[in-house]
């Protein structure tokens, strides 16, 4: 089906679907920005909900405690069978139920953040569309890698994701497989500003597919 199409025949699901995910590098604002938008299209009267991945699934708890990284095959086994439960479960209910889907990270991640491990982007990407709906819009915040890791330095536990090394790879590899779906936003500014703009591209977005309030 073409990419204009209003309407995906995923799962059964005939109804048009608004399916948003925020991308990104660690750091980049990403929650911040999906509660944002939560909050901004339910003043407007829009039925939403934010999913954030890793879920909570025994998968998710599984690649969030893990004291050290795991290898790049291990880690994206763990992450699609995290998906395939969130999917089931959350996303593919939500959507067929008519809501707004917001996702704090999606499978996006894992192509940027496992290929820049050595897994063929290509191959990431299959792998999960064989199951999971695509997103009808990726807002891709871009930052520097160094504001980024002040951002979190606060946090108690960093991660060998948050590594500057790897960042900027990954940052890279998002910018690389950036496609018609995606809207690079500069998460650098400030916060009110990068806000005012997801809200316009999402807006824009939610008027072009036809999702309703």
């Amino acid at each position: 089906m073409a990419n204009g199409s209003k309407k995906f025949y995923i799962f059964g699901l005939t109804q048009v679907v608004c399916l948003i995910a925020i991308e990104g590098i660690d750091g980049a604002g990403k929650t911040t920005i999906a509660e944002h938008l939560r909050e901004f299209l339910s003043r407007l009267g829009y039925d939403c909900v934010v999913f954030k991945e890793p879920s909570n699934s025994v998968y998710g708890v599984k690649i969030r405690q893990s004291n050290q990284r795991l290898s790049a095959d291990e880690e994206l086994r763990l992450f699609i069978l995290d998906r395939e439960i969130d999917v089931k479960e959350r996303i593919f209910p939500a959507l067929q139920s008519g809501k707004i889907v917001i996702m704090d990270r999606y499978y996006y991640s894992n192509v940027a953040y496992q290929s820049v491990r050595g897994i063929d982007a290509n191959k990431i990407r299959e792998m999960n569309e064989k199951f999971a709906p695509k997103p009808g819009l990726v807002i891709l915040l871009d930052v520097d890698v160094e504001i980024a890791l002040k951002r979190v330095k606060g946090r108690k536990n960093l991660t060998a994701f948050e590594e500057a090394e790897n960042l900027e790879k990954v940052r890279k590899k998002f910018l690389e497989i950036a496609d018609d779906r995606t809207v690079i936003v500069n998460a650098g500014d400030e916060l009110e500003k990068v806000k005012k703009e997801v809200e316009n591209v999402v807006l824009n977005f939610l008027r072009k597919r036809g999702c309703k309030n």
